[in-house]
C-alpha cells in the first residue's frame, strides 16, 4: 500500500464514484425511481462496491485491519464529543458566510436562492421510508463514515502525507472529500479538516470514524438537520434573525484554526510507515 500514489488514489476513488453513480443512474431509469431513491441506490453502489473491494483485496483489507485496530488513547473520548459538537456548527457557519455576502452586496432575497430549503411533510415522508431510514441508519450512520474513513483519511491521506508533508495533504485530501460530497462541497471541505486534526490528534482512523458517525446523526433530519434546511418563517432582510449561523460562523472560524495548531504534532509521527 506504500507504493501508490496520493493522485493514483485520488484518481480510483473519483473514477469508482463517477462509474458507480453512473450504474445507480441506468439502474434508477430502468425502474423509475423517484429522485429521493435514485440518491439512496447511488450510495448504496458506491459503499457496497467499496466494501466488495476493501475486504476482497488481501492487501487492502490487511491494511483496514491495522488502521482499524489503532486503539484510542486514554482520554481522548472527551476531545472527540467536543469536537464532534462543535463540528455541527459548521453547516450553520456555511449559512451564516453565506448571509454575510448576501448583506454585503445588498441582496439578502437572494439567501434562500443559495442556502437552499426543504419541504418538511416530503423530507419526514421520505425519512420514515424504507429506503429513507435505511440510508440514514446503514448508509449515513454506520457504513459510510467508516468506509469514507478507511479511503480518504487512511488510504489517501496518509500517500499524500508521506509524499509532501500534513498540510499539503490536509488540503488535496479535503478537495477530493469536497468532490466526492458535490452537494455539500464546503462543509465536505472543512469536514475533511476537522477529521485529519483528529487523526493526527489520536493516531487512530477510529476517532475519525466516531466523530464522523456523531457528526451526521446530529445534522440528519430528525435532529439538527430541520434547523439547517428549513428556513420557514425567517425575515431575510433582518441581520438579527440570521444570529445563530452567523454565531456559528465566529465560533468555526475561531476554533478551527486552533485545532489546526494543536494538530501540528501527529501521534503516528514516529512510526515507520
Amino acid at each position: 500500500m506504500h507504493t501508490a500514489t496520493g493522485f493514483q488514489i485520488a484518481f480510483l476513488v473519483l473514477a469508482f464514484q463517477f462509474f458507480s453513480i453512473l450504474a445507480a443512474s441506468f439502474i434508477a431509469r430502468r425502474i423509475s425511481w423517484p429522485h429521493e431513491a435514485f440518491e439512496f441506490l447511488g450510495q448504496v453502489t458506491t459503499f457496497g462496491m467499496a466494501t466488495v473491494i476493501l475486504l476482497g483485496v488481501g492487501a487492502l483489507r490487511g491494511y483496514c485491519r491495522v488502521e482499524l485496530g489503532r486503539s484510542l488513547p486514554d482520554g481522548s473520548l472527551r476531545e472527540i464529543a467536543i469536537v464532534s459538537l462543535a463540528k455541527a456548527a459548521v453547516p450553520f457557519a456555511i449559512v451564516g458566510a453565506i448571509v454575510l455576502w448576501a448583506f454585503a452586496v445588498g441582496e439578502p432575497g437572494k439567501i434562500r436562492s443559495y442556502v437552499g430549503s426543504v419541504d418538511p411533510v416530503a423530507a419526514w415522508e421520505w425519512t420514515l421510508s424504507p429506503p429513507g431510514l435505511a440510508k440514514l441508519i446503514l448508509l449515513s450512520w454506520l457504513v459510510g463514515p467508516i468506509i469514507e474513513e478507511l479511503v480518504f483519511r487512511g488510504f489517501l491521506y496518509r500517500a499524500w502525507e508521506r509524499q509532501w508533508g500534513w498540510v499539503t495533504s490536509l488540503v488535496l485530501t479535503s478537495t477530493c472529500f469536497s468532490l466526492f460530497h458535490p452537494s455539500a462541497m464546503a462543509s465536505a471541505f472543512l469536514g475533511s479538516v476537522v477529521y485529519i486534526c483528529v487523526l493526527r490528534r489520536t493516531g487512530s482512523l477510529r476517532g475519525c470514524i466516531l466523530v464522523h458517525i456523531m457528526y451526521n446523526v446530529l445534522v440528519s433530519w430528525p435532529v439538527l438537520g430541520q434547523l439547517v434546511f428549513n428556513d420557514r418563517g425567517v425575515d431575510m432582510n433582518r441581520l438579527t434573525a440570521w444570529s445563530v449561523p452567523l454565531a456559528c460562523l465566529v465560533l468555526v472560524a475561531v476554533a478551527l484554526p486552533l485545532y489546526l495548531g494543536m494538530s501540528r504534532t501527529d501521534l503516528r509521527s514516529t512510526e515507520v510507515r
